[in-house]
């Protein structure tokens, strides 16, 4: 496993076993600000090659002083009603907004398909040094992440690290659609197929008793 990645595991392990988000992220986006608050902006890159629209998906949003990178990535799903992110048991991030559906550090030529984590807020990227759970935002601060399909290269997020430059592309820039709630769409199939067979033997039940009235 290559170093970069490896900073990204151990320091994670803490967010595999969490299964929601603290209350007080829940509704970061909507509630009224205070003065412990930081704004901070999070752009993710899913890469050239994963065919995801948009691309690139930016937020910005106020959280309470002391939280960590992966709670904001958490309240950014739920702001946005996509998946939760999930990580391996090692605490590895897996997949953000449902992508990829599969794999999780996926070894690819040259190195491993993963989630890199970045930090902006100036004129430059930079790879972060510790995973997501460790890293706690700050005023100012632009979380980037990037999925990284080639194994060889690593580029940062193709976006600006800046946050009035991160921000006002969020304001005009397309949030990501709302994940499909299969349930759902379970329950309107089931639903149609039953009105369909309704009407396939209500139409056969229709012209057997025509036919016994003619006789």
């Amino acid at each position: 496993m290559s170093a970069r990645l490896w900073r990204l595991v151990a320091p994670t392990f803490v967010v595999a076993s969490v299964g929601a988000m603290p209350h007080a992220l829940a509704h970061a986006s909507t509630r009224s600000a205070t003065s412990d608050d930081v704004r901070i902006a999070v752009v993710i890159d899913f890469g050239a090659r994963s065919g995801v629209s948009p691309r690139i998906v930016i937020k910005c949003l106020r959280v309470p002083g002391g939280t960590n990178g992966s709670d904001v990535l958490a309240s950014v799903a739920s702001s946005w009603h996509v998946p939760a992110p999930t990580y391996a048991t090692s605490g590895l991030l897996c997949s953000i907004n449902g992508y990829p559906s599969t794999g999780c550090g996926t070894p690819v030529p040259g190195g491993y398909a993963y989630w890199s984590y970045w930090h902006g807020g100036g004129q430059h990227w930079a790879y972060a040094d510790v995973g997501p759970a460790e890293w706690t935002v700050r005023n100012g601060d632009v979380e980037g992440w990037r999925y990284q399909d080639s194994g060889a290269a690593n580029p940062a997020p193709a976006a600006s690290p800046d946050l009035v430059a991160a921000c006002a592309a969020a304001a005009t820039s397309p949030a990501p659609a709302p994940a499909h709630d299969a349930s759902t769409a379970g329950s309107a199939t089931l639903f149609a197929a039953a009105l369909l067979v309704a009407v396939v033997l209500g139409g056969a039940g229709a012209i057997t008793w025509r036919r016994r009235m003619r006789t």
